[in-house]
């Protein structure tokens, strides 16, 4: 009998640890919605130090942010009637913000590989593109077409992206010099134009507003493809393991939103987006 009753404490003992580790849910009646981003990716989402009419005041701090993503969040938390509310974390940070309760999703230009569904779900993708070059007009590598052509180049991409991938991915191909991947595009753009490095791989919407306020850098869509699945062409909202009613909230607003509709959204964001520079 004390055996028994050793037993059915010790039990009890667990369910109660793994009911303690269990993630936070969404909840409706708070009446907010809380969205994470690094605001350093344009066009998809960037800092503002003056508020317009378009983009929104960055959660506890003194200043805004704008772009595809915030365009995308004001649509979607209009939609479910809730307030938005947006924090600036750290590319690195978003996951665990997310799954700890920090942030109720990730809108940040996130692609739903199977690396990070083991740890969060993703809804229906929000935007969808391809992956080019970008490269200093006066470079060496300003004619390259296919990844022959980048032989001895130097590569970079971003840190803990797709990006970082696919630079590995052409330094092998092409026999170039793979180098350590940066946090941000920033300060990979700032390396390209530096000369530290010669090529940097970022999705096509992002290339075309880093050209656009980057007049001596230009991007390549290279004749043959890199080895990404369909999973790398699009872009998701992150949402936590067992969130499942906001997921399906979320679905149906995406729904709404037409391909004409993302696609005018795109093109102002990346009309509005700044130089991708770091002084």
């Amino acid at each position: 009998m004390r055996k028994l009753l050793f037993m059915l404490v010790a039990l009890l003992g667990i369910v109660g640890l793994t009911g303690c580790n269990k993630e936070p849910q969404f909840d409706f009646s708070k009446g907010k919605l809380v969205v994470g981003l690094e605001a350093g990716y344009a066009p998809f989402n960037w800092m503002e130090t003056e508020k317009t009419d378009t983009n929104v005041k960055l959660d506890g701090m003194n200043a805004y942010v704008e772009g595809y993503d915030v365009q995308i969040a004001k649509m979607i938390a209009e939609d479910l009637g809730l307030e938005l509310v947006i924090k600036m974390i750290d590319w690195d940070g978003l996951i665990p913000a997310l799954k700890s309760g920090v942030i109720d999703v990730i809108i940040a230009g996130m692609s739903p590989t199977e690396v990070r569904k083991r740890s969060i779900n993703f809804t229906n993708e929000y935007y969808r593109s391809d992956h080019v070059v970008i490269v200093k007009i006066d470079s060496p590598f300003a004619n390259a077409t296919k990844f022959s052509d980048f032989a001895g180049a130097k590569i970079m991409g971003q840190k803990g992206t797709l990006y970082d991938n696919l630079a590995k991915q052409l330094a092998q191909k092409a026999g170039g010099v793979y180098q350590q991947p940066l946090d941000n595009v920033p300060a990979i753009i700032y390396s390209v134009k530096s000369g530290v490095t010669d090529v940097t791989i970022v999705e096509r919407p992002v290339a075309l507003s880093i050209v656009s306020t980057n007049p001596e850098l230009k991007f390549i869509r290279l004749n043959e493809e890199f080895e990404v699945s369909e999973i790398d062409e699009i872009v998701s909202i992150g949402v936590r393991k067992g969130d499942d009613k906001l997921r399906e909230k979320i679905n149906e607003s995406l729904a709404k939103i037409s391909q004409e509709t993302r696609e005018r959204l795109m093109e102002e964001a990346i009309a509005k987006a700044p130089a991708s520079d770091e002084e």
